[in-house]
């Protein structure tokens, strides 16, 4: 039994990792010479006439983020090779909440083409993110005990947990006004695939200096959206090891559907200045296949403990009656009340604020402000540089702050060789000579077949001057 609920934890998160965001891309917004970069601003139109994306490699997306501790801050390699957990140096670096998130997207269909002064293009992609929030309290109860918080009180108000896989189907649409103006839009259906969140979190938990009982107050809603499989193994009176994962059921007859939109603005103020703005993921999706809710709203309950002599010489039956009566002290603690109503999740909002400035035709230079909106404003700020060689190749370096991070030195190039092209990017090329020491990790590759553009617009519409306008 024990077995089965590790492998479908296992299964769980890979369907989490290896299907599929809060994406960062920030690099690659400030890349419009590739077709995707209209993501990040849905009236950003690409240099090509029309575009391709191959087939479930046209954009590959996989990134990490955290903002407290790095593994150098957790663990330390011994002379002999060992390894040991510095917890105490670890929670000097937790702030009172921190965030961690793992973000995945592939790209299965993509495809635009220009009509005039109109851009339109389509993608169909798998997207999944996990996105958890935690108090530093939290980590200290676990390592350092409760001892800490006699006549006290512990407050982990703030743990959240936003996991999601769903599958977006988009539809964009952008259009150049004048010669200073250009607008887009993007209309998105989603079909959510599994889902666990968190609304209400308040809890906090204090133990008394006489009697050293326990006092907990809490507030808290669970809501989840998971193949019945998942919950036939947590089930603790189901006794069948044999794992029934139905994955046709799971990827195709969803009844769970949302709805989400894009909106973005370009100004071409001048010959040297351009600047843009983006709102994107407005939306949410309703989850119907398997909904449960777990909820809980306690004030002022008191707990006295669990005297462990009841678990020692004594017949299994009576063990097992013992153990029982831990979980009812449980669940009268947290007060659970389990439904089954379908409940709605709102998408992750981001804004997009952009400037850039134009050296020469083939010289940029850009500055990005991005907010993520996950219980509270997560702010990063991008710069960069953007050079194009010999009309094929356009490369990007750029520096970023972000998730409390100050080592993000961001690279990325896309090659054209005729209709054929390929990119990779990365928000912070640190990650890979010294993974031990960032917070932030993250890659993007693609391929695309591009027609009909011209070498000297390779800059595309966000970055055009007077000097390389498409003839």
């Amino acid at each position: 039994m024990l077995m089965k609920k590790y492998f479908l934890l296992i299964i769980l998160f890979s369907l989490l990792c290896g299907n599929s965001i809060a994406q960062q891309d920030l690099t690659l917004h400030l890349m419009p010479i590739i077709p995707q970069s209209n993501y990040t601003n849905p009236s950003f139109k690409p240099t090509a006439k029309i575009y391709f994306g191959f087939p479930a490699i046209s954009s590959l997306y996989v990134g990490v983020g955290h903002t407290g501790f790095v593994y150098r801050d957790a663990i330390e390699r011994r002379y002999d090779d060992s390894l040991v957990l510095k917890v105490d140096n670890l929670l000097e670096k937790l702030s009172k909440r921190n965030y961690l998130s793992v973000n995945v997207m592939e790209e299965l269909i993509a495809f635009g083409f220009k009509q005039k002064k109109n851009f339109f293009n389509f993608s169909l992609s798998e997207k999944a993110s996990i996105r958890f929030s935690y108090p530093k309290e939290l980590i200290s109860l676990i390592w350092n005990g409760n001892g800490q918080y006699i006549g006290k009180v512990a407050d982990f108000t703030g743990i959240g947990l936003n996991a999601t896989h769903y599958r977006e189907f988009a539809f964009g649409f952008a259009r150049e006004i004048n010669d200073k103006i250009s607008i887009g839009g993007k209309l998105k259906y989603l079909k959510g695939l599994m889902n666990v969140s968190t609304k209400h979190n308040s809890f906090t938990w204090g133990i008394g200096e006489q009697d050293f009982g326990y006092e907990t107050n809490n507030d808290f809603l669970i809501n989840a959206a998971l193949p019945q499989a998942v919950y036939n193994s947590l089930d603790t009176n189901n006794d069948n090891d044999t794992l029934d994962f139905n994955f046709a059921d799971y990827m195709f007859r969803s009844k769970n559907s949302g709805f989400g939109i894009d909106i973005g603005a370009t100004y071409k103020y001048n010959d040297k200045f351009t600047f843009a703005a983006s709102i994107l993921d407005l939306g949410y999706i309703k989850w119907k296949t398997n909904p449960r809710n777990y909820s809980s709203n306690v004030e002022n309950f008191t707990f006295d403990g669990i005297d462990i002599n009841d678990f020692f010489d004594k017949s299994d039956s009576a063990n097992k009656e013992s153990f029982n009566k831990v979980l009812d002290s449980i669940a009268n603690i947290f007060g659970f009340v389990k439904t089954s109503g379908s409940y709605s999740s709102p998408l992750t909002t981001k804004i997009y604020l952009t400037g850039i400035y134009t050296l020469t035709p083939k010289d940029k230079i850009g500055l990005l402000v991005r907010n993520d909106f996950f219980r509270g404003l997560h702010p990063s700020v991008t710069v960069s540089y953007n050079k194009r060689f010999f009309n094929m190749l356009s490369a990007s370096v750029s520096y970023s702050v972000m998730n409390r991070g100050y080592m993000n030195l961001g690279f990325g190039f896309a090659l054209n060789l005729g209709p054929f092209q390929t990119y990779v990017l990365t928000d912070n090329f640190y990650s890979l000579l010294a993974p031990t020491r960032t917070k932030n990790v993250s890659v993007h590759f693609g391929i695309n077949f591009i027609f009909g553009y011209k070498d000297k617009n390779l800059g595309g519409s966000l970055f055009k001057g007077t000097n390389d306008e498409p003839k």
